[in-house]
């Protein structure tokens, strides 16, 4: 009589092993591409959220430098600062562009419009503030001494640049004292530069740099980049 052989339907385990490792090597590739998705994903939506806050405090100090006042008690006032090793130059000026935030206030004319800038804590980045207070100048009013109202923040440095005659560029401005050494002398810039460097979530040590400029009328707008 012939005796029958049989074989089992089952894998083997050299079979079982090279199917596991195809699959952690599938896993491995589907991972990673999910990662770099997010990672994209997150990147952009960064980036997109530097673009409007750049775009917003461009808007809002060029207006306000739009409307800058030099007219009775006006004046315009640039210095430059350092937090650390980062510039974070600070401007003061008069300016017709007020905003009333505040239904009980009264609306002006005129204001003194502030920039400053201040090292955030637990970032470690820079916070733009702008300041707003209506002119009026009633003798013994107390001056404002509030930092004012957060514009934006995630920022590594803030330049301001005032530019005349063409190619001459400083750091600083000062119209009251160029007023008291020659009371003929113009006492505005032709234009000035205004620099954003945003910190980048992605890439640290290359910051995210916008640029803006504001001419005056009557000024020589030569000099300004398009």
């Amino acid at each position: 009589m012939q005796k029958r052989s049989y074989r089992s339907s089952g894998f083997t385990l050299l079979e079982i092993l090279m199917a596991i490792s195809i699959l952690a090597i599938v896993i491995s590739l589907a991972y990673g591409s999910y990662r770099a998705t997010f990672r994209i994903i997150d990147s952009t939506e960064s980036q997109t959220e530097i673009y409007n806050k750049a775009r917003i405090a461009m808007d809002r100090i060029s207006t306000d430098l739009g409307s800058l006042y030099l007219g009775t008690n006006g004046f315009l006032q640039g210095k430059p600062q350092n937090l650390g090793n980062r510039e974070a130059d600070t401007v003061r000026f008069t300016s017709t562009a007020h905003l009333v935030l505040n239904r009980k206030e009264q609306a002006a004319g005129y204001a003194t419009i502030g920039y400053t800038v201040e090292e955030d804590p637990e970032t470690k980045g820079l916070r733009l503030f702008r300041q707003d207070v209506a002119f009026r100048p009633v003798e013994g009013e107390a001056p404002e001494t509030s930092k004012g109202l957060l514009l934006c923040d995630g920022l590594q440095e803030v330049k301001f640049f005032y530019h005349r005659n063409k190619q001459e560029k400083q750091d600083n401005w000062d119209s009251k004292e160029i007023e008291k050494a020659d009371t003929k002398a113009r006492k505005l810039p032709d234009w000035i530069e205004i620099n954003l460097l945003f910190i980048d979530p992605v890439v640290a040590d290359k910051p995210i740099w916008f640029s803006t400029a504001v001419t005056f009328p009557g000024t020589d707008p030569s000099g300004v980049k398009p």
